[in-house]
């Protein structure tokens, strides 16, 4: 019989000494909220070029920015059904609102990008220079795209589960907006909130994304495997399967479960086929761009991806 070392039994403790702990911990975590906030209004926080956009490893590596294609009807998730996305590479993400896709994706990179450039967490933009910097089409019909973006982005909420959080934390992507009619009247966001969870993502781990190639890519899968690969300096092999699970492709169905298991098994299949051809042209479309070297889709399912070195002296 193993011998039991006292030290390995776990102590109970009495309601004051837990509460002792738990209010230690908030006071800490409310100090370091604070101090990221000082790091952010001097530009200390986020380091990244003008030419390059930041986004939270924990986001670029999920499908919290759907890959979907835009034609498809976006969902909706409320607080007793959410989203729950797991994270590549462990974690993973709970979201409740409209469904985020990649164009709101790059929305929000690029309001990151201007708080951190005007060292503030609210910024102030006219609709059309902010449209000229994602490459939108300058028309009425992206005015409203983008003002229908920035609703969704401020009225979704995240609850992250990661390696740098011992708990689930909640957090929202914007903290509230202003707009106008006017093409050249400004609108202003707040996109940050000192005594919000948002600035720890940008503590350290977060990746730089090329912007001009972001821009250039098909938006959809191409653009979520440019972040994703973005976020390694040395991709990791991954199946098709994880990859595209992790960029929010619909592989399993809830009006599967009315078909038996047979069936059911056929028609994921065939989604995966399906699914690798679009990852696959993905690819193709990385490797025209000079991000990626070289890339293989092996017969069995896996992905193994050379980022070039053209892409790796901007990383």
């Amino acid at each position: 019989m193993k011998k039991i070392d006292a030290s390995e039994i776990p102590v109970a403790l009495d309601g004051d000494t837990q509460n002792r702990i738990d209010k230690a911990q908030k006071t800490a975590r409310a100090r370091k909220r604070e101090g990221l906030a000082i790091l952010h209004a001097k530009g200390q926080l986020a380091l990244w070029q003008e030419n390059e956009r930041g986004i939270p490893n924990e986001l670029v590596r999920c499908a919290v920015f759907s890959a979907k294609n835009r034609k498809e009807k976006r969902e909706v998730y409320r607080a007793n059904a959410p989203l729950i996305v797991p994270v590549i590479g462990g974690g993973e993400v709970i979201y409740i609102g409209e469904e985020l896709r990649q164009d709101d994706e790059t929305v929000w990179m690029q309001l990151v990008h201007l708080a951190k450039e005007a060292r503030s967490e609210c910024v102030s933009f006219t609709p059309y220079s902010f449209l000229k910097a994602i490459k939108w089409p300058i028309k009425g019909s992206s005015y409203t795209r983008l003002l229908t973006s920035i609703r969704r982005l401020a009225t979704s909420g995240l609850e992250i589960y990661s390696s740098r959080f011992d708990k689930g934390v909640s957090t929202k992507l914007i903290a509230k907006y202003e707009y106008s009619k006017g093409a050249d009247t400004p609108w202003k966001v707040q996109v940050f909130n000192k005594d919000d969870e948002l600035l720890f993502l940008f503590d350290k781990l977060y990746s730089r994304l090329d912007w001009e190639t972001r821009l250039a890519l098909p938006e959809g899968v191409t653009t979520w495997l440019h972040g994703f690969f973005s976020s390694h300096r040395e991709p990791f092999d991954h199946k098709i399967e994880t990859l595209a699970v992790g960029a929010g492709l619909t592989l399993d169905s809830t009006e599967d479960e009315y078909f038996d298991e047979v069936t059911r098994m056929a028609k994921r299949k065939t989604r995966l086929r399906e699914a690798k051809r679009i990852i696959t042209r993905a690819l193709e479309a990385l490797q025209e761009t000079k991000f990626l070297e070289s890339f293989e889709v092996t017969r069995s399912g896996v992905v193994r991806v050379v980022r070039s070195q053209q892409a790796l002296n901007n990383y």
